[in-house]
């Protein structure tokens, strides 16, 4: 059993010294910031109680993403990778540690949440392009899949703690202290990056200006037959599906009266999926395959979202949320393993920017016109409408399966 743990994806990931330092603060980071969602969504409800102020903080925090986030990938597939998510980290500790004075002087509403959540994005969205693309440039090009898989390991583990986490603070000690821990883990991921160095630079020097190199890699996407199907079916997902992670506080007050603990509840049953999900993909370690993994994947994604905002009973929407976050694991994850085996190395930050539309920018916008909408029909309907339009936008993505496992799955150099 051991002889198989050494040679499992998992352990080959974690032989690398840069890595594993990276990996355990990327797992800090990610508690922090999952802790600070909770403690948005959660602060949102309590100021407003108004699923249309869910969706709205959210979209707040994503504007960033649609306007920054390929400026953000332009530039990093340039310039060092490493220095910019050191500045992007330490931008939102400063903003951390500030909306905590805040919050604990008692000087918080609704709009300086709103201008911290502004600010925040800004900062944090200016480093995901590099976030995203410095796990695979920290291990040899063969160990890069069980890279991916590892670092999805680690944040299916931050799902669960974290939500856990936040309502322990929130229920015992307060609304603030959400915002603290997630400053100290923004400082963990700063002095972090100090100890690493990348084992392959991808950087290009480039005559052309941002705006074009933004430009080139939205035509390389489109151009691709494997990256653009399964780059929108995992946007379309974000858009119609996620955005039941941002209205969960009026899920667990509105719909099942279980208040803060039940949202924990809730965001832990959705990590523990999604964390058994990661293990397995992590300990298959292999690309071949990976395509209808993500295919079937993404219809249980719309199939567990739909049943989920279906059902009034507490216990039965945590196994469905279980589920769903088990299959969202495995269709985000996999699609991730796809494209970075598929993707030019000069490429990566910008390809990656676009897949990162996923994270924040989509499920935002979902989320504020499904919060909108939870004035009029409540917060069942616009999540149960969301989940079968997208299984439609899946059916066109699963119609080309035999191309997309030709495009994805082959052989890719990964640039130098």
């Amino acid at each position: 059993m051991s002889g198989k743990f050494k040679d499992s994806g998992i352990a080959r990931a974690f032989r690398h010294r840069d890595f594993a330092i990276f990996s355990a603060a990327a797992w800090v980071s990610n508690v922090g910031n999952w802790i600070m969602r909770i403690g948005i969504g959660w602060l949102t409800w309590d100021l407003t109680h108004s699923g249309a102020w869910l969706g709205g903080i959210a979209l707040i925090q994503a504007m960033p993403t649609v306007f920054l986030t390929p400026v953000a990938g332009a530039l990093a597939d340039r310039y060092n990778r490493i220095l910019i998510l050191q500045i992007s980290q330490a931008s939102c500790f400063v903003f951390a540690v500030a909306i905590t004075g805040i919050i604990l002087m008692d000087l918080v509403n609704i709009y300086v949440l709103a201008g911290y959540s502004l600010l925040h994005g800004i900062a944090a969205n200016m480093g995901i392009p590099a976030r995203i693309t410095i796990g695979p440039n920290l291990v040899p090009k063969e160990d890069i899949s069980a890279a991916v898989a590892v670092s999805s390991i680690l944040f299916g583990s931050a799902t669960f703690i974290g939500p856990a986490a936040a309502g322990i603070l929130i229920a015992w000690i307060g609304i603030g202290f959400t915002f603290a821990a997630n400053a100290v883990a923004f400082l963990t991921m700063v002095i972090c990056l100090s100890m690493i160095t990348l084992a392959r630079t991808e950087n290009r020097s480039s005559g052309s200006s941002i705006l074009m190199d933004i430009a080139e890699g939205v035509r390389y996407v489109g151009r691709h037959g494997g990256i653009f199907p399964i780059l929108f079916m995992i946007i379309m997902a974000a858009l119609l599906t996620r955005p039941l992670n941002e209205l969960l506080p009026g899920f667990a007050d509105a719909v099942f009266g279980r208040g803060a603990e039940g949202l924990a509840t809730l965001m832990s049953a959705f990590g523990v999926g999604g964390m058994v999900g990661s293990l397995w993909l992590a300990g298959r370690n292999q690309v071949k395959g990976t395509t209808n993994l993500v295919l079937f994947g993404s219809a249980g994604v719309g199939i567990m979202t739909s049943l989920f905002a279906s059902t009034d009973d507490f216990y039965v929407a945590v196994g469905c949320i279980v589920a769903l976050g088990l299959v969202a694991s495995i269709s985000s994850n996999g699609a991730q393993i796809l494209i970075h085996n598929a993707v030019e190395g000069s490429m990566r930050a910008r390809v990656m920017s676009l897949y990162s539309f996923n994270y924040r920018a989509a499920p935002a916008v979902g989320a504020m016109a499904m919060g909108s909408a939870s004035s009029i029909m409540g917060f069942q309907m616009p999540v149960a409408l969301g989940a079968l339009l997208f299984l439609g936008a899946w059916y066109w993505v699963f119609l080309r399966r035999a191309k997309l496992r030709g495009a994805l799955e082959g052989e890719s150099d990964g640039g130098d």
